[in-house]
């Protein structure tokens, strides 16, 4: 019997090992590592290849500097300013570069989803800004080989690697955060309200974006017809195709430049300059998409773009409710940062030079104020309304509390507690009577969104010493295996 006991106990150990090992992440390969460096800058290379093949096969040019075209494609997808024909052009289409971005960070997410350890995670960000690095070497060689020959002039290498660095970064950063973002949080006991805040940030940011989106359509649709007659002077079929890609590949940078129109600040398009309510025509780029800007000034109707921020910080002012409005304040002001940094990072690279027109793009340091301040204003009207719908101050400060205390207090969720059986009607409960803390755990009515699946891993909620879930299973799994294994000692017979 006791063989059989042991016997069992060993297959049921070598089971379990097996299946925790088959779950474990695995060291990512050779070929992973390959993958993630090469995947999406050759696929990059192709399409750029294939549609300018397309397009010098339509225009009747032949494929001739096909290869120096190419080199400058990967460069422009990276934000490098390229020059073409003694012409510096600065302000490059965003459509590819967050096409780009995204199969990066989508690769990437792969491959640090199957790291287990540090040196792997740095193995699989080093092998994706490698690989982008090294074509970008390889495009500067091809570019500088057929400046001979070829109207692409060579750009400045220190600047071209610069570029590829910090947009493949940022797309590397956002690859790795989105398996490893939890558990980082988790690690560095990041608390709920940053990570509400965070949260809320991006959202705002994204509403923003949505009404730029809202405003450059509109134009669109208005000035329909000054748009085909500018798309009408292509004269030719790929004179069509031309001017109308061109037109889609930069409708990113025209949302974004609508986005931040909205905030009060002023936007540069070549020699016509515009805000919410003036506008100063001049010389724009002939681009079918830039007929969509108005002719004249909105005067006081221009007042209403300004629903756009404030719809935003509405939004994120509510999203970040809570019952204490010291936190609540809090998570609206780091979620108004987030959203100016989103604002002023994805403006300075849809700006730059656009040849002898200029500077062309928004006012970056005038966007991000404007942005923080809309957002903040609006926050605090629902910070300030959500104090006054609850009764104003509904805790009264002790004699030896201080402000440090009051935001560093542990937030409790009230849920429903069962009443024992037999328990007289109306007993009080010390469970269910006691007065919650005021914070993120007012219940249903004080969150909003996904925040208790937020709430429930912050770590100001959890005591720093307990246990993490997985060494509590496996404490429990071993101790369940030996009470069913163990064996009694049989009684001694005496003769």
């Amino acid at each position: 019997m006791s063989g059989s006991s042991n016997s069992l106990a060993t297959r049921l150990r070598q089971v379990r090992l097996a299946r925790r090992a088959d779950s474990a992440p695995r060291k990512a390969a050779t070929w992973d590592l390959v993958k993630v460096a090469l995947l999406v800058p050759g696929l990059s290379i192709l399409v750029i290849v294939v549609v300018l093949g397309i397009v010098r096969l339509l225009a009747g040019d032949g494929l001739s500097g096909i290869m120096s075209a190419t080199a400058a494609g990967w460069l422009a997808v990276n934000q490098v300013p390229v020059t073409i024909s003694g012409v510096t052009l600065g302000v490059l289409p965003l459509l590819p570069t967050l096409l780009v971005c995204a199969g990066t960070a989508r690769v990437v997410a792969e491959g640090s989803s199957t790291a287990r350890e540090l040196p792997d995670l740095v193995g699989i960000i080093g092998a994706a800004l490698g690989g982008s690095l090294l074509v970008t070497a390889l495009s500067l060689a091809v570019v500088a080989d057929g400046a001979a020959v070829s109207a692409v002039g060579q750009p400045d290498p220190l600047a071209a690697f610069g570029y590829t660095l910090l947009i493949q970064g940022i797309a590397v950063l956002v690859g790795v955060a989105i398996p490893s973002l939890r558990p980082i949080l988790e690690e560095f006991v990041v608390p709920a309200t940053e990570r509400v805040g965070l949260r809320s940030g991006v959202i705002a940011f994204g509403v923003l974006v949505v009404g730029g989106a809202v405003l450059v359509f509109g134009g669109i649709v208005m000035h329909w017809g000054s748009v085909s007659a500018m798309i009408a002077d292509g004269n030719s079929f790929d004179g069509y195709l031309g001017l109308t890609a061109l037109s889609i590949l930069y409708l990113p940078n025209m949302v974004m430049g609508a986005a931040v129109v909205t905030t009060g600040s002023t936007v540069q398009l070549g020699d016509t300059v515009l805000d919410a309510f003036d506008v100063s025509r001049g010389a724009v780029p002939p681009l079918p998409i830039v007929s969509a800007l108005p002719e004249t000034g909105l005067g006081g109707v221009g007042g209403l773009l300004f629903v756009v921020p404030l719809a935003a910080g509405l939004l994120l002012g509510w999203y970040c409710r809570s019952s204490d409005p010291i936190r609540h304040l809090r998570a609206v002001a780091i979620g108004s940062a987030v959203a100016a940094a989103l604002v002023v990072a994805v403006s300075w690279v849809s700006g730059g030079r656009l040849g002898e027109l200029g500077h062309t793009g928004v006012d970056v340091a005038t966007a991000g104020v404007f942005t923080f301040a809309w957002l903040m204003l609006a926050g605090a009207l629902v910070v300030g309304g959500m104090w006054v719908s609850n009764g104003g101050v509904r805790r009264v400060r002790g004699a030896d509390d201080d402000l440090d205390s009051w935001l560093d207090d542990v937030a409790t969720h009230d849920e429903p507690v069962d009443e024992p059986a037999g328990a007289p009607a109306g007993a009080p409960d010390e469970f269910t009577d006691a007065e919650p803390a005021p914070g993120y755990g007012g219940g249903a009515e004080d969150l909003g969104g996904e925040l208790p699946d937020e709430l429930e891993t912050a770590a100001e909620f959890e005591p720093a010493d307990e246990a993490e879930p997985a060494d509590v299973a496996e404490l429990a799994d071993e101790a369940e295996l030996a009470d069913e294994h163990l064996v009694e000692p049989e009684p001694e017979h005496r003769d």
